[in-house]
């Protein structure tokens, strides 16, 4: 997830660290004149906030899901269950 995220990154170092291939392949990404020195760094603060959207984004809806279902009470067992135990009443 989050680490092959930033280790496609960390790991595409083109021509030197401050350069990037990125979906160049084997070129690097290119400027004005030539190869973009500093893509490495702009490639890296993009992957980061992807990392930040993608929590987010999860994050909200899994609120979405899970509020509504805490306050209407289908994600605690009842008070007898939760007594004996949830393995006892369901597995024996």
């Amino acid at each position: 997830g989050a680490w092959g995220v930033l280790a496609a990154a960390l790991f595409d170092w083109g021509t030197g660290f401050d350069y990037f291939n990125g979906w160049s392949g084997w070129g690097c990404v290119e400027g004005d004149n030539g190869c973009k020195s500093g893509a490495w760094a702009e490639a890296f603060g993009a992957n980061v906030m992807e990392i930040f959207i993608i929590a987010v984004w999860t994050a909200f809806f899994s609120l979405l899901v899970f509020v509504p279902l805490r306050v209407a009470g289908f994600l605690r067992a009842d008070s007898e269950t939760q007594e004996k135990g949830m393995d006892t009443v369901k597995h024996s």
